[in-house]
C-alpha cells in the first residue's frame, strides 16, 4: 500500500475534488471517492476541497471510474487531475505548462485560469497571466472546443500560495452536474 508511511506532502496531490459547501459534507465526499477510486489517500483539505493522491492511469479513466461509481447524490461537483502543482508564481506556472503540453499530440489548446497568479509576490490580472502563460506555445487557440485544455487552479494553503495544473483533453475534469456530457437533475 503506497498510502501508508509518512506525512505525503500537498506537492504528490494527482487529484482536486470539489464538494458541496458544508463541513458535514467533507466525510461523505470523502466516502463517495474511496467507493469510486478504491484508495484515496487525503492529503489535504481547505474548505469544500479536497486535495488526494489516488491510483489511476490517465484522466479519461478517472473520469469513467467517477461516472460508473460515485452515487447520483453525492455531493463531489467536480474532480480535476493534477498533472503537477507548482508555487504561484505565473513564470513557474509558464514553465510547467509548456513542459506539460510537449508531452500532449498536436492540436488546439485553450487555458483557464480560476483564480488569480503572482508575478515577484503580488497578484496580476487574469488575462495578463494568460498571455504570459500563452507565450511562445505553437499552438492554434480554440476557446470553444479546443482539443487540450490547460485548467490552472491556485489555491493557498500552509505551504503557501501554489497552483495546480491539469493539461489534457477538456473531458478529462470530471463534473457531476454534466455527467455523460448532459445536465443531471437540478440546480444544487
Amino acid at each position: 500500500m503506497w498510502f501508508r508511511g509518512r506525512r505525503r506532502s500537498i506537492y504528490e496531490a494527482n487529484l482536486i475534488a470539489s464538494f458541496l459547501p458544508y463541513r458535514e459534507y467533507k466525510d461523505v465526499a470523502v466516502e463517495d471517492l474511496r467507493y469510486a477510486l478504491g484508495e484515496v489517500y487525503i492529503i489535504a483539505t481547505r474548505m469544500n476541497v479536497i486535495f488526494a493522491r489516488a491510483s489511476y492511469e490517465d484522466p479519461l479513466e478517472l473520469r469513467r471510474r467517477l461516472e460508473r461509481r460515485l452515487p447520483e447524490d453525492t455531493p463531489v461537483l467536480r474532480v480535476i487531475p493534477v498533472m503537477r502543482i507548482v508555487p504561484a508564481e505565473v513564470e513557474d506556472v509558464k514553465k510547467a505548462v509548456h513542459s506539460l503540453l510537449a508531452t500532449q499530440k498536436p492540436g488546439s489548446f485553450a487555458i483557464r485560469l480560476e483564480a488569480r497568479l503572482l508575478r515577484e509576490g503580488r497578484e496580476i490580472p487574469r488575462m495578463e497571466a494568460v498571455k504570459i502563460i500563452a507565450e511562445g506555445v505553437n499552438r492554434s487557440v480554440d476557446l470553444g472546443r479546443p482539443d487540450i485544455l490547460v485548467l490552472i487552479k491556485p489555491f493557498r494553503l500552509r505551504e503557501g500560495r501554489l497552483a495546480a495544473i491539469y493539461v489534457g483533453p477538456p473531458d478529462g475534469v470530471f463534473s457531476s452536474l454534466k455527467r455523460g456530457g448532459e445536465r443531471v437533475g437540478g440546480e444544487r
